[in-house]
């Protein structure tokens, strides 16, 4: 569905609010079937939510924001205002807001409407909703959740922390839908050929259900969730066969247009300082090699250079036809191996480590350098040192985290390895990373050259801690806005945690 429609859409629910109902026509019919029209058509847009491939939204929201996960440099400055010298425009900082709630609600509603609010359709409506509102969630901290109904999107803020309680409850939910759908319909696929990442398979819709549960839990710190989440009957995705991947199908891979073609974009200082020193196998699967035919990272945040100076840096290896992750088997050894650290469930620790570092590298295909890689307790990530293309200052790293599992390490040494194996795993996910940069503190990220923030943000290290709310909101949504500024201390402005992040 492109732009356009989706405003059209957008427009239409706009045109009736307050004018819907709850109460629907009763159906005594198959619980998972469909109430009225054919909504999957309205499904493909909710789904690209997860990771966008549309070319504008991918570079304005998982490529721009995304910048600060340190994936990624943003090699063009476009006059002067970006997310990574801390000055983003009012209307760049809109930009994630409202796409996603658009691209959201615009369907919900319409199948909500279209289902009665039940079956499989609106599990599926759900489970989209859910994992794209946590996304704005961890950009933006407190947002309307729970009270948006019946097309009505401006309303009360919901505290950050009952956000991730109605996600996880609205997955959980959700999952049991899916999965008793494939159960009893083992050979129907409703949404066959409208899914760019599961071709219809409900069973592992499920499972990317829980595996987003598990991800919401261990963020906001509820074991329990994360339990029961872990033990589901209906799985998570464990297996990378099982991996949730977005097809861009008709559409170039983004990051290699952005990349490649347009030349705004090349690969982060961060990752690949840290993949260096590593001695990394997955080096050629992410990233091209630069000057000297080695692989040399762009330093972030520069307030001003020519695009045409910094084209010479490493860049994103991927082709026009690869998929993008949206979650895989290795971020859910990974979260598995810190709940074990937290004492939420038992086992081992290492051995989940050790396996999402497998699975990793299975799945870039490079599997037969993990036997020495996770042997490895030497090598340390590589600081920024001598840059033989002359753009960006040194920058020396201070952390000396190891590959190898050390069973005496303390258990903020033992999270850090596991942070940065995950951080690793999850590229090219830069909203994700950027997550968990500022809730746990790692990986150690090269701070931006320039802060341009006018002193809002006063610690280039910990760096921007979240977006500033859309500037719509302030009219639209007023009485609401300000009730959520003071959820959050009463500052809205990038220097503000959100609850679960680090404070030191």
């Amino acid at each position: 569905m492109n732009k356009l429609i989706k405003v059209l859409a957008f427009c239409a629910i706009l045109s009736v609010l307050g004018g819907c109902t709850k109460n629907f026509e009763k159906y005594n019919t198959d619980p998972y079937a469909i109430k009225s029209s054919d909504p999957s058509i309205l499904i493909p847009t909710m789904i690209e939510s997860l990771m966008y491939v549309q070319q504008n939204d991918s570079q304005m929201i998982d490529q721009m924001v995304g910048s600060l996960g340190g994936y990624f440099t943003l090699s063009n400055r476009w006059g002067g205002q970006n997310f990574d010298t801390f000055n983003a425009s009012d209307a760049w900082n809109n930009i994630p807001y409202e796409t996603m709630f658009l691209d959201i609600y615009a369907n919900y509603f319409e199948i909500e409407k279209f289902t009665g609010a039940s079956g499989h359709y609106y599990a599926m409506a759900n489970i989209l909703r859910a994992a794209a509102m946590m996304r704005v969630a961890d950009m933006y901290g407190p947002i309307p959740y729970s009270k948006v109904t019946d097309g009505q999107m401006y309303v009360a803020y919901d505290k950050n922390e009952d956000v991730y309680k109605s996600i996880i409850e609205d997955l959980k939910n959700a999952a049991s839908v899916l999965a008793g759908y494939s159960s009893a319909y083992p050979d129907k696929k409703p949404i066959a050929a409208q899914d760019p990442v599961f071709a219809g398979d409900y069973a592992k819709w499920a499972k990317l259900a829980n595996s987003y549960i598990m991800r919401a839990a261990v963020r906001s710190g509820d074991a329990e969730a994360f339990k029961s989440a872990y033990e589901s009957p209906f799985g998570f995705i464990n297996v990378n066969a099982d991996n949730a991947m977005m097809d861009p199908r008709t559409q170039p891979n983004p990051y290699q247009l952005s990349s490649a073609s347009w030349g705004d974009l090349r690969s982060g200082s961060s990752i690949v300082d840290y993949m260096n020193g590593y001695n990394d196998p997955r080096r050629p699967a992410y990233f091209t090699k630069s000057t000297g035919e080695k692989y040399i990272g762009m330093r972030s945040g520069k307030g001003s250079f020519e695009k045409s100076a910094v084209q010479g840096y490493s860049m994103c290896a991927f082709s026009a036809t690869d998929k993008l992750p949206v979650f895989v088997a290795a971020e859910s050894q990974f979260l598995i191996a810190e709940a074990i650290l937290n004492g939420w469930i038992s086992g081992s620790a290492k051995d989940f480590y050790e396996r999402g570092i497998k699975l990793s590298m299975e799945q870039w295909g490079v599997a037969g350098g993990y036997s020495a890689y996770v042997a490895d307790d030497s090598s340390v990530p590589a600081s920024y040192e001598n840059d033989p293309i002359g753009r960006f200052p040194n920058y020396t790293r201070n952390t000396k985290v190891t590959i190898a599992w050390s069973d005496g390490a303390t258990k903020e040494q033992k999270l850090e390895k596991v942070i940065t194996q995950k951080w690793i795993a999850n590229y090219p996910m830069g909203i994700e990373a950027w997550t968990e940069y500022r809730r746990t503190g790692y990986p150690e990220l090269a701070p931006v050259i320039d802060n341009l923030s006018n002193g809002v943000i006063t610690n280039n290290a910990r760096g921007l801690r979240r977006l500033r709310y859309s500037y719509k909101e302030h009219t639209l949504n007023k009485d609401n806005y300000a009730a959520a500024v003071s959820l959050l201390g009463g500052k809205d402005d990038e220097s503000v945690d959100l609850f679960w992040a680090k404070k030191n």
